[in-house]
C-alpha cells in the first residue's frame, strides 16, 4: 500500500475551544459534538492545548465540578503532534501508546486536522 501521510487520515472536521473558556463550556461542546477530547486553540488557530475525558475525570475529582475553572487550567499541554505530511508508519506505534487523539499542525502551529488511534488502527488493518 506504500507509505501514506497523515494529511490523507485525519480528520478536517475540528471542535476547538479557547484556553478561556469554562471546562462546563468545553464539556457542553464536547458533549453537542460527540468527541471525547477538544483542541485548545488561540485567536489564530494555534493549538494550546488539548482536554481530553481524562482531564474531566480528574477535574471533577479534585474539584467541584460545578465550579468556574477555565480550560487553561485542566487542559494537557505537553501535546505531541504530527505534521500532515508525516508519515503514518511513523506514527504507528501511537495506536498502541497512550494517545488517543493526534493533532495534526502546520508550521505556524495552526491546527489543520485531527488523526485518532481509531483512524491509525483502520489503516494498519487494511494494509
Amino acid at each position: 500500500m506504500g507509505d501514506v501521510p497523515v494529511g490523507r487520515l485525519m480528520s478536517t472536521d475540528l471542535v476547538t475551544v479557547a484556553a478561556d473558556a469554562t471546562a462546563a463550556e468545553a464539556a457542553e461542546r464536547m458533549g453537542e459534538t460527540g468527541v471525547n477530547s477538544i483542541l485548545v486553540v488561540d485567536e489564530s488557530g494555534r493549538l494550546e492545548g488539548l482536554l481530553t475525558g481524562w482531564d474531566f475525570v480528574r477535574l471533577v475529582r479534585e474539584n467541584d465540578p460545578h465550579d468556574e475553572t477555565l480550560v487553561r487550567e485542566c487542559m494537557t499541554t505537553a501535546v505531541v503532534t504530527a505534521s500532515r505530511d508525516d508519515s503514518v508508519d511513523a506514527l504507528a506505534d501511537l495506536a498502541d501508546g497512550e494517545y488517543s487523539h493526534l493533532p495534526v499542525t502546520d508550521d505556524d502551529g495552526v491546527v489543520v486536522g485531527m488523526l485518532s488511534t481509531t483512524d491509525l488502527t483502520e489503516y494498519l488493518a487494511g494494509r
